[in-house]
């Protein structure tokens, strides 16, 4: 017959055994100055990088007569300005009226 242990399995024994073995040199590296240089200078890159892709294709799709994202985006802007344009204008009408309505 097995004897049953009361303890975890050993397969969960090794994973415990593994994880203090790596985690305890990631988290301190992590946590480190040197990480944090690292991630700001990769987001720098990556901006750098996002915006000359983003410059190519907006000339490209202007070469084609059509818009870019910053064209669709600067619409977007001016949509919604008008329509808070227009909701106050509504507001100032619906307002006026209610006056006009009560002098009578």
């Amino acid at each position: 017959m097995l004897s049953m242990s009361s303890g975890p399995p050993l397969w969960l024994q090794a994973v415990y055994r593994l994880e203090r073995a790596i985690g305890g040199p990631i988290e301190s590296a992590v946590r480190s100055d040197t990480y944090f240089d690292v991630v700001a200078q990769a987001n720098r890159a990556r901006a750098k990088a996002v915006g000359a892709v983003e410059g190519v294709s907006r000339r490209g799709l202007h070469l084609l007569n059509l818009p870019a994202g910053t064209d669709i985006r600067r619409v977007r802007e001016q949509l919604s300005r008008m329509e808070r344009r227009m909701n106050a204008l509504t507001d100032e009408l619906a307002a006026l009226h209610d006056t006009r309505d009560g002098v009578r």
